[in-house]
């Protein structure tokens, strides 16, 4: 295997790290790496962009990082589904998976950059993972990257890259593969990789770092920056405080809370994991991620599942230069997993045993890279034949036909260049005319095809709710009644049954039920003081409404809230009995 060099940039959502990576043919070499920490507002997501970019040039000074670069962009920032299609020939595959992608993501294809991989084949049919990106946020971010200096060539999502880092590790130890967990907690999300002998399964949960930040900021009057700092402090010994100082509770009170959401739901998704894959529980986890650091997370998710864990040490697949510091190499085992994933699928000459390199590059980028690596030559070529006097040195009739052939050799390496960006870009107006088409197609008012298209967004519907019931953060929750009509609405605005071909139909959605609002226990109310648990009431009753919203607006065939209600009196006495009814109506995209 030839030597080469490779820059990978993982782009958390606290922190922006860098590496150089090499092979001597048999083992990934780390010959350098550094970090960055974000400056941003991390409860603020239009900020990450900027964040992200000043941290990636500041680091590339840092690490003189120049030229082509693998960049890795976070779960949070990535539509991911995961689907099961019929196991087709190759050529066929793409297309299959086009389709039933579709029907699942939130917005249409064409809109959207996407990659997919298989993560399991029982020769019958096959369960594929796709992932997704809105373009103008790629787009925007390569052409911010360019400008520092690097060439990106490659976005891949770090959900998968964990399933490469342990497999590398795994055969640089010799070691067999086991029914195995890892659990990587970020910044704003936790990915969940369960691995077994024949395939994975990823899922991610809405629970990181942040959740426990922004706990302790709410309890403490505090901005998220400083609880941030505070949080870091305390759980990593730096920062100490009496027993008697009442943020000491405040501390403990949420590190727990957070601990026992977090083993809820690793055992919520091992629960899904044995259903979905017939498989047994997981043998042994792995914990990774900055967010793993937490004062005894290890110990009270062992006593909990049941199981042996342990954190899960990616540097074992690797050699270190001598460039990387001590500090460095201390964090390396918790936010370098993901690039080391990477570079073990690079560097690695068993790829059936890696999972595939996904790409999340803009197409106008992807097709442009093998224009911009030939122009220069072709420019160079045709600089150095002005400079030459040609009547004075190239008498010789020969020498100059010779010269001209070479410069309309070149001249047609750049139109064929430019021709094949042109058939591209036919090609991608094509494809978003096949996908507009098959949209049309499911809209159609022939009955059979209305009725089965609609009765299975339905059904999927009503799913996506059932599933929401599950949720740690609306738990108590109960659906009174829901309704899906279709409403009608004509050219002048005036609604009713379908009479003209100037109409448009669009479905509804109603939906009713209620919630219990439980008190935390950890909060401390006096006796008989009605105001403070008045507060105490209206502020948890105001944070489920938000998070019941957040679920609900986030199904894929809702696409607009036109109302909500929420009811806090007759039998539904918010200071009574502690029930809210509410009612809701949505725009679906059917």
């Amino acid at each position: 295997m030839a030597k080469r060099k490779e820059i990978i940039i993982n782009c958390g959502n606290s922190h922006v790290s860098g590496g150089i990576f090499n092979t001597d043919g048999e083992t990934t070499i780390l010959e350098h790496a550094d970090m960055e920490t974000l400056s941003h507002d991390l409860s603020n997501d239009t900020q990450w962009l900027n964040s992200v970019v000043e941290g990636i040039e500041r680091l590339s000074e840092k690490m003189k990082l120049k030229g082509d670069a693998r960049i890795i962009f976070p779960g949070s920032l990535l539509l991911t589904k995961t689907i099961r299609v019929p196991k087709v020939e190759e050529e066929k595959q793409t297309k299959i998976v086009a389709f039933e992608l579709s029907q699942k993501m939130p917005f249409p294809l064409s809109e959207l950059i996407w990659d997919y991989q298989v993560i399991d084949d029982d020769g019958v049919e096959q369960e594929i993972l796709a992932f997704a990106v809105k373009p103008e946020v790629a787009e925007s971010f390569c052409e911010r990257v360019v400008e520092i200096g690097l060439n990106p060539i490659q976005i891949t999502p770090a959900p998968v890259l964990d399933f490469n880092a342990l497999k590398a590790t795994m055969q640089r130890m010799e070691e067999t593969t086991l029914e195995t967990l890892i659990v990587n907690i970020g910044a704003k999300s936790t990915n969940l990789l369960f691995l077994n002998p024949t395939g994975f399964l990823i899922r991610n949960i809405a629970i990181g770092g942040n959740s426990l930040t922004q706990n302790l900021s709410d309890n403490l009057g505090i901005n998220f920056e400083k609880a941030e700092e505070l949080k870091k402090g305390y759980f990593t010994g730096r920062v100490t405080f009496s027993q008697e100082d009442p943020n000491v509770q405040v501390l403990e009170s949420c590190s727990k809370q957070f601990l026992a959401r977090a083993s809820q739901e690793i055992t919520r998704s091992i629960v899904t994991y044995k259903r979905v894959k017939k498989g047994r529980s997981p043998q042994k986890i792995f914990l990774t991620g900055r967010g793993s650091l937490l004062s005894n997370l290890p110990e009270y998710i062992s006593q909990t599942q049941q199981l042996d864990i342990d954190y899960f040490d990616p540097v074992k697949a690797l050699s270190l230069g001598e460039e990387i510091s001590t500090e460095m190499r201390g964090l390396l085992p918790f936010m370098f997993s993901e690039p080391i994933g990477l570079a073990s699928n690079l560097f690695t000459t068993e790829d059936k045993d890696f999972a595939k390199s996904l790409n999340l590059l803009p197409s106008s980028k992807l097709s442009s890279l093998g224009l911009q690596k030939k122009l220069p030559l072709v420019a160079a070529s045709a600089f150095v034949l002005s400079l030459l006097p040609l009547p004075a040195y190239l008498s010789n009739s020969k020498e100059l036909s010779a010269l001209d052939e070479t410069l309309k050799r070149q001249t047609q390496v750049v139109r064929q260049e430019g021709s094949r960006l042109d058939e591209i870009s036919e090609k991608h107006k094509h494809y978003q005319f096949i996908d507009k088409l098959s949209s049309e197609v499911f809209s159609l008012s022939e009955p059979y095809v209305r009725q089965q298209s609609s009765c299975w967004r339905i059904t999927s519907l009503v799913n996506s709710l059932q599933q929401i019931l599950s949720e740690a953060d609306v738990k108590d929750t109960w659906y009174d009644q829901l309704n899906v009509y279709q409403e009608t609405t004509s050219s002048s605005g005036r609604r009713g049954a379908r009479s003209a071909k100037d109409e448009n139909s669009v479905f509804k959605l109603t939906l009713t039920g209620r919630y219990l609002v439980r008190i935390d226990e950890s909060k401390e109310i006096a006796e008989n003081d009605d105001s403070s648990f008045r507060e105490v009431l209206i502020d948890v009753n105001s944070k489920k409404q938000q998070a019941l919203t957040e679920h609900l607006q986030n199904i894929p065939f809702i696409s607009k809230v036109d109302e909500k209600v929420f009811s806090i009196d007759g039998k539904g006495d918010l200071f009574n009995r502690y029930f809210t009814h509410f009612s809701y109506e949505f725009t679906l995209s059917f």
